[in-house]
C-alpha cells in the first residue's frame, strides 16, 4: 500500500493550521479596555482617547488579517501572495485614515493617550502571536 492510493493518508502528513482569530481579538480589545481604564484614571479625556488609538491599531490589523488567511495551501500561493500585498496596503491606508480622521473630527484630543495606546499596541503585538499558537485543523 502506497501513500498515494485513494482513501490512504500518510501518517507524517501534517494538517493546515488555523491561527485563532477570535481568541488574538478577544486579548487585544481587553488590552485596550485596561490601557483606557489606565488613561482614564487621568482624565474621561485620556480613557477615551485612549481606547480609539488602541481601535487605530486593531481594526486594520483585524482586516489584515481577514484577507490574509482566506486562501491556504501551494495551490493558492499566487492568491496568498496577492491578497498579502493589498492586504498590508489598505491596512497601511486604514492606520493613517483613522489618524486622519481622529485629528480632524475629534475637537478635544489627548495625544499621549491616543499614541501611548497605539504604541503599546504594536509592541505588544508580535509577543501575542508568539504566545498564541495556531491551533491544527481538524
Amino acid at each position: 500500500m502506497t501513500i498515494f492510493q485513494a482513501g490512504s493518508m500518510s501518517p507524517t502528513r501534517k494538517r493546515i493550521n488555523r491561527l485563532p482569530f477570535l481568541q488574538w481579538l478577544a486579548i487585544e480589545t481587553g488590552l485596550i479596555v485596561v490601557l483606557s481604564l489606565a488613561w482614564y484614571t487621568e482624565s474621561r479625556l485620556a480613557g477615551y482617547s485612549a481606547f480609539v488609538g488602541g481601535l487605530i491599531y486593531v481594526i486594520p490589523n483585524a482586516y489584515f488579517a481577514h484577507r490574509m488567511y482566506r486562501f491556504e495551501g501551494a495551490r493558492n500561493a499566487h492568491l496568498v501572495v496577492g491578497n498579502m500585498f493589498r492586504a498590508e496596503t489598505v491596512k497601511l491606508a486604514l492606520t493613517a485614515v483613522f489618524f486622519a480622521a481622529v485629528f480632524i473630527l475629534m475637537e478635544p484630543v489627548h495625544v499621549p493617550a491616543l499614541l501611548f495606546t497605539f504604541a503599546v499596541m504594536v509592541a505588544l503585538s508580535p509577543l501575542l502571536r508568539w504566545f498564541i499558537r495556531p491551533q491544527p485543523q481538524r
